[in-house]
């Protein structure tokens, strides 16, 4: 509410001086009927000339400082968001569809920001400005006929909470379909290679028309109710309103209560009064939108992540010293003790597990699909966390210590590596953001890269396409191997890392790997016996 006290109060500035500007002009119009002047003098002029300059200043102050607040809002609101879906974590985005959240994080942050920022702060100095130019009319030309026309105020936000209440449905539903066809959209882009190869596009082109024609009708249904609200407001509470004043003001003149000029100003104060309706129905649209996309957030918001930090952690907990530092014997680098996992209500995935693994060995975690290989490297990265028993690194509890510190012990190469669109210099500083040239290429060399990348026009600077679509699947796992090489965590964990290449990709994958691993602990899940072969251990995982 704080926030929008400049705009409000710019609000009332506006209506204060637009009422003393009619006041005044009425005053004048009463001096010349009665033979007092010939014109207006020169102390008049520039009194009208200064309401004028004020009423014009507010009214230009109050979109400025809309547009800055929403500014600031959009980014705000969208940092929230993203923060927000960053701590929801991988559960969460399995059931939560990319475009779903892009259109929430995009459409609609901005149609929130629009919201607040040119809807709701002006509106609130809009509904209040009219008390303050009732005041004026009543103390400056007629109490009676102020009075009797501020009767008719409540009638404002009435018709205002009757709108919302009318539309809200047709809002949401706007919204939900808005979101459903950014979702479907993005899936459509992304799936074309395989919506072309099966032949299915114009079959999926035509339901996304569908889906479009669906969207389009929502918003011609909400607009139809913004014409609604501009024909209710125009034709019909403000013609009647405006007439009421002037036949209250003509009774009052005729009584001798009113001069001419005094009938005058009231029915031009009048006018002031009803900004409120005239604002609804200029920004109806906006505000029935922004309303839905706030609530939208909010529902996103609420959502309650899979994982957090304890409440006790402390932020960026340094990684604590081994046993082994200390002069006793080194503590396991892994270890599950009486570990249970279920997905939900569904069957048990991990009951009563142990497992152990000690500092430098290197094991192979092995077992059919579905007897919960998957299930412990996502235990083991924080990104789920038991139902009973107990996970520890380096002999610490990872229930007691932030996830920040938890995953800064592991480094992950995972089926399918993540590149972001950009450039292989961009990619490999995720993973470390102060990494020179000099530590870049050494990377690229252990992940056996370097002679690759020497080779482009660009070097490091070269594009990785969308998804890192311009390199080949061992150069993408090869390039997720040097961002390892750059975190240098203690513990690696390998999920099925040659799995979708190639046989000489996999060797120069295993040969990199070999090197990633010196002096690690690795944790290795795979079906393929070229990656089970390098193990000390090999621990066969069973439901």
């Amino acid at each position: 509410m704080f926030k929008y006290l400049p705009v409000i109060a710019l609000g009332w500035a506006q209506g204060m001086a637009l009422a003393a500007f009619y006041i005044t002009v009425g005053a004048e119009a009463d001096s010349v009927l009665a033979g007092g002047a010939e014109a207006l003098g020169l102390g008049s002029i520039m009194l009208l000339a200064l309401f004028g300059l004020v009423a014009a200043l507010a009214a230009w102050g109050v979109p400025f400082l809309a547009a800055r607040d929403q500014a600031a809002d959009e980014s705000h609101e969208r940092r929230r968001v993203l923060a927000h879906v960053f701590k929801l974590g991988v559960a969460e985005r399995s059931r939560e569809r990319t475009g779903a959240i892009v259109s929430t994080a995009t459409d609609g942050v901005e149609r929130a920001a629009a919201y607040r920022g040119t809807f709701l702060g002006p509106m609130i100095g809009s509904m209040t400005a009219p008390i303050i130019v009732l005041a004026m009319m009543a103390v400056c030309l007629d109490p009676v006929v102020a009075g009797w026309t501020a009767l008719a105020l409540p009638v404002i936000p009435v018709a205002l909470g009757g709108f919302q209440a009318a539309f809200r449905g047709v809002s949401r539903r706007y919204r939900e379909n808005g979101r459903l066809f950014s979702a479907k959209f993005l899936d459509a882009i992304q799936g074309l290679p395989t919506l072309r190869l099966l032949g299915a596009e114009k079959d999926h082109g035509r339901r996304l028309a569908a889906a479009a024609e669906d969207l389009r009708r929502h918003v011609m249904r909400l607009l139809a109710g913004n014409q609604l609200m501009l024909f209710a407001v125009d034709s019909l509470f403000s013609l009647a309103f405006i007439a009421s004043v002037a036949g209250l003001t003509l009774w009052r003149i005729g009584q001798g209560h009113l001069s001419p000029g005094q009938g005058l100003a009231l029915v031009l104060c009048g006018t002031l009064l009803l900004d409120p309706l005239d604002r609804i129905g200029q920004f109806f649209y906006i505000g029935m939108g922004g309303i839905a996309s706030v609530k939208e957030i909010n529902a996103l918001l609420a959502e309650l992540p899979a994982v957090s930090d304890p409440a006790d952690a402390v932020p960026g907990a340094a990684a604590p010293a081994s046993d082994q530092a200390r002069g006793g014997p080194a503590a396991a680098a892994v270890q599950f003790q009486g570990v249970d996992f279920a997905y939900g209500d569904g069957p048990v995935v991990l009951d009563g597990m142990d497992l152990e693994v000690a500092q430098g060995e290197r094991i192979a975690l092995a077992g059919p699909s579905g007897a919960g290989k998957t299930t412990i490297a996502e235990l083991l990265q924080g990104n789920l966390r038991p139902d009973r028993g107990t996970i520890r690194l380096f002999g610490e509890d990872v229930a007691t210590r932030p996830l920040a510190w938890q995953r800064a012990q592991l480094g992950v190469l995972a089926q399918h590596t993540y590149l972001f669109t950009g450039t292989l210099r961009e990619n490999l500083l995720v993973a470390d953001p102060a990494a020179d040239d000099v530590r870049l290429r050494d990377a690229l060399a252990a992940a056996d890269l370097a002679s690759f990348v020497e080779e482009l026009p660009h070097g490091l600077d070269t594009p990785v396409g969308e998804r890192g679509l311009a390199l080949s699947g061992g150069q993408t796992q090869r390039l997720g191997i040097a961002r390892a090489f750059l975190k240098d965590a203690p513990i690696l964990l390998l999920d099925e890392p040659t799995a979708h290449v190639d046989l000489a990709s996999e060797r120069a994958i295993l040969a990199a790997l070999d090197r990633l691993g010196r002096d690690k602990t690795v944790v290795a899940i795979s079906h393929r016996r070229a990656t089970i072969a390098g193990a000390d251990r090999v621990v066969e995982v069973r439901r």
